[in-house]
């Protein structure tokens, strides 16, 4: 007994003689150009869970392992880092200074989405917003769409509780750019590394699947992509970047929270790199009660990405995607049918997954991909639906520089998309009495196709004046073979800043559920189409530690498809092309690095509709700034809709007020890094405790509290 009784003091004293014959690494972390210190910064022996901060002064000490080739790196908010690789076996302590230097605000100034490879954004007339990994970090959102929805002018989301946006009747998740997407999903296209993410059926986005750990950032186009994405991209993109291991080695991260409303979300992130073999994987977990009865959420989602560098100019990426989630209606506050949704039971049960193999070459003047993609969802809700729906295709695009300051692009893709559901009933005339029966298209498989090849040019003249057109034939098995055009300018005024023009073609086909499937249902719809017209200017200033820009816009539509009353009287409601449509407004954003420590973000942006359009609000501002010191992180941000339509009828008056939203919500949190490795949080959502919704009837959370950790391993 005695020896299990010393053998706890043997293994300390072990540990600690092991210390002292540790070596130290001291030194001092400084702005590279103001040469003050920098307090707060990490320094990290890489691979291993090894790491300090910076003190006060910028000074560090950090026990090192005697004889052995470390890699030491330094990182600061706001700054780039840095890695030096010493040798610790010649002498006891060593000496190690860094100098980082600070990012400029405009550090994510190239983009992929608007020309299929990564370009300056300077050259690119259309209207792109990203959002960061810095900023997705700062957030306490375990699912990309709310960040979406409040951090890009002009665009916003539907939401219905504090965890999952649903399917069917009283679905969330609705994205509307300048107005366009409120009523139909599919007028704006969401993709994964370039990959359309559109059902089948119903021919839009899954929002549930889009969990922050898997991804590094997202680019967003405002207005339409069709030139270069086809059909669903009349109103916009959003392109979700999937993250990869970038250096050799493993890397893992563990994040745990909980809070409000019996809310538990985990992920667990792990990647590892070696000789130009790559895979990262993640898995997220998000549970809740809800803020109200009958509101569950239990969803989870696996993804993995392998990526193997053929050679210096080839590589292959493979990556697939799996959802399942069940979520429970709560059913809109108005509802006289309570009955449907006590004791849970209207819920969804959904099953996703997606598959794309990119096959990237870059030889200087060559630069291109093939992409080949498989999308298939299996639904199960509480009224009987049951139905399995597919999207799959491929698309080949090369760029190609013919001579100086020249990016020609060339492209084909094709797609289709389909799916089977049943029951599925119409409403007809028998023996004189209404009835529903069963339809045609009960339990048969309905696929529709889309071909197109495109090419785009894009010149710079005299190193200022950059000319971008492009144009696509696209030829559906619907509806034949149409053209859509784009053009743009983009000229450079004085030190970088940039003033843009842009005319550009959105179109999009009917997807099959409102051609097919469900009252009002109609296979003789058309189209839908868009010209969008905008003038933009970006301002750049003290060193770039500064940036505003001003667009202003004009859409002018036709043939947009709506429900509404059947002219023939039977059935009472129709989806039809109701005819012309035009929305004009403007949009401001400013970004400023203030200091090393302190950031800031604002936005406002102001939209006419033709008449009142749902999930489109007529004022949006938002502001937000983060504020870095020592261990603490910290990120606020307000966020102002006003005129929010959350039900009409096209007809709104002033007098129907109550379909009409306005509120602010207050946001924060607050991490503290207890080592470099180990940060808790607190976040708290609606501190305002504001009244709102803006899915009708769906009232949303006030006050909303969660905390957590996270643990990096490197």
């Amino acid at each position: 007994m005695k020896k299990f009784k010393t053998l706890p003091l043997l293994l300390l004293f072990l540990s600690l003689f092991n210390y002292t014959l540790a070596q130290s690494l001291t030194g001092i972390v400084k702005d590279i150009e103001t040469g003050e210190p920098l307090a707060g910064a990490n320094i990290q022996v890489i691979n291993t869970l090894r790491g300090t901060v910076s003190n006060s002064d910028g000074n560090y000490s950090l026990p090192i392992t005697p004889n052995k080739t470390i890699t030491i790196r330094a990182s600061f908010v706001g700054y780039n880092s840095i890695d030096s690789t010493i040798n610790t076996a010649k002498e006891k302590n060593t000496t190690l200074n860094f100098s980082l230097k600070s990012q400029p605000i405009n550090q994510e100034e190239i983009t992929i989405t608007a020309t299929k490879i990564a370009t300056a954004k300077s050259n690119v007339p259309l209207t792109t917003s990203v959002i960061n990994e810095k900023t997705i970090a700062s957030s306490a959102e375990i699912n990309l769409m709310p960040l979406i929805g409040s951090c890009v002018p002009g665009v916003f989301v539907t939401e219905r509780g504090i965890s999952g946006f649903g399917v069917s009747t009283g679905a969330a998740g609705k994205v509307s750019v300048r107005g366009v997407g409120s009523g139909e999903q599919s007028q704006l296209l969401i993709m994964i590394d370039g990959q359309p993410q559109v059902m089948g059926i119903f021919g839009h986005g899954f929002p549930d699947m889009y969990q922050t750990s898997n991804y590094e950032k997202v680019e967003i186009i405002r207005g339409p992509a069709s030139v270069l994405y086809g059909s669903n991209a009349m109103g916009g993109v959003v392109n979700l970047i999937t993250k990869k291991q970038k250096n050799d080695g493993f890397s893992g991260k563990v994040s745990a929270q909980g809070g409000s409303f019996d809310t538990y979300r985990g992920t667990i992130t792990t990647g590892y790199k070696k000789r130009g073999f790559s895979v990262f994987a993640a898995f997220n977990h998000d549970q809740t009660a809800g803020h109200r009865d009958n509101s569950s959420f239990n969803g989870n989602n696996g993804h993995i990405g392998i990526g193997w560098e053929i050679s210096s100019k080839l590589v292959a990426n493979l990556t697939a995607n799996y959802s399942s989630f069940r979520a429970v209606d709560p059913g809109p506050t108005t509802t006289q049918t309570q009955d449907i949704y006590a004791n849970e039971g209207a819920w969804a049960s959904i099953k996703r997954g997606n598959t794309m193999l990119t096959v990237s070459n870059n030889f200087g003047a060559v630069d291109g991909h093939l992409k080949v993609f498989f999308n298939q969802g299996d639904h199960t809700i509480y009224d009987g639906w049951v139905s399995t729906d597919r999207n799959y295709g491929f698309s080949l695009f090369e760029g190609i520089s013919l001579f100086k300051n020249n990016l020609t692009g060339i492209g084909v893709d094709w797609n289709e998309y389909g799916g089977i559901g049943s029951p599925v009933s119409v409403m007809k005339m028998v023996d004189g009495v209404r009835k529903m029966i069963p339809s045609e298209y009960n339990n048969k498989w309905i696929d529709v196709s889309e071909q197109a090849a495109y090419a785009f040019m894009q010149q710079t003249l005299f190193d200022a004046l950059t000319l971008n057109g492009g144009l696509r034939y696209s030829n559906h098995s619907l509806y034949g073979g149409t053209l859509i055009p784009q053009l743009g300018a983009t000229l450079t005024v004085g030190d970088n800043n940039q003033l843009k023009a842009l005319a550009s073609k959105g179109h999009r086909s009917p997807n099959v559920k409102e051609l097919y499937f469900f009252p009002p249902a109609n296979p003789n719809l058309e189209p839908e189409k868009l010209w969008n017209y905008e003038i933009g200017y970006t301002l750049f200033a003290l060193n770039n530690k500064i940036k505003a820009s001003a667009t202003v816009f004009y859409i002018k539509g036709e043939n947009l498809i709506l429900a509404t009353p059947n002219p023939a009287g039977f059935p009472p409601m129709l989806n039809q092309n109701t005819g012309n449509f035009s929305h004009y407004g403007a949009e401001f954003e400013a970004s400023a690095q203030i200091s090393p420590l302190l950031s800031t973000n604002a936005y406002y942006s102001y939209l006419h509709t033709d008449v009142p359009r749902i999930a489109s609000p007529k004022h949006q501002w938002y502001a937000s700034a983060n504020y870095h010191k020592g261990k603490f992180d910290i990120t606020a941000s307000l966020q102002g809709i006003v005129e929010l339509y959350t039900l009409t009828d096209n007809a709104a008056t002033p007098q129907n007020e109550e379909e009409k939203q306005n509120y602010t919500l207050l946001n924060t949190k607050v991490n503290y890094r207890f080592i470099p490795q180990v940060t808790f949080f607190i976040s708290g959502d609606n501190l305002l405790n504001a009244e709102y919704s803006t899915n009708y009837g769906y009232t949303m959370p006030g006050v909303t509290i969660m905390a957590g950790f996270s643990i990096q391993f490197n």
